[in-house]
């Protein structure tokens, strides 16, 4: 408890907690400020598609209510938690159970995921090249994107990050880039 095996994305509570993906480590960890563990999803080490297990996490955001939602990277899906642990929801292919696509709702390893100010959570979907929008209970929304070099397309959607005003920030591997999209775009 506490330590880590590649620790990729990390979220910061309302009281300071740290939501840490722990990729190699199969888990996300929560923290006190001061480091001191408070509790865990998934098993330590171990991979699996089973509800509350992971197959390499890589990234953790917090709602508004503080539940907590984690991209399982290439268990291909995201799952959701309340604030006290318990399992709400997970999406991403038939059954949410690592099963990789490029159909709308489904993801090729989703690397990165933060919420819009109007509660909507982005998601990069990095080997289909775009970014994908939900609604909080995992409804498909739209997406965007696509593989190129040209504006607009990706090579890799690797990192999402939302502004106050809705502009949406994309982190493009593979053309060493970051795009910018403005609400509307």
């Amino acid at each position: 408890a506490g330590q880590f095996s590649a620790p990729g994305g990390v979220a910061v509570g309302r009281d300071g907690e740290l939501y840490v993906a722990d990729f190699y480590g199969q888990r996300v960890q929560v923290l006190k400020p001061d480091g001191a563990f408070i509790r865990q999803w998934g098993t330590t080490g171990r991979t699996s598609h089973a509800v509350g297990s992971f197959y390499y996490p890589t990234d953790v955001a917090l709602d508004r209510t503080d539940n907590v939602y984690v991209a399982d990277g290439y268990g291909n899906r995201i799952q959701a938690f309340g604030p006290d642990g318990a399992f709400l929801r997970k999406w991403g292919g038939p059954l949410a159970r690592g099963v990789y696509g490029p159909f709308n709702g489904w993801f090729m390893t989703v690397t990165s995921i933060d919420f819009g100010a109007e509660g909507n959570l982005f998601a990069a979907d990095f080997y289909n090249h775009r970014v994908q929008k939900f609604s909080p209970n995992g409804t498909f929304l739209t997406r965007f994107g696509g593989k190129g070099k040209g504006p607009g397309q990706f090579d890799h959607a690797i990192a999402v990050a939302v502004a106050q005003d809705g502009t949406v920030f994309v982190a493009d591997f593979g053309n060493n880039r970051i795009e910018k999209w403005r609400p509307g775009n």
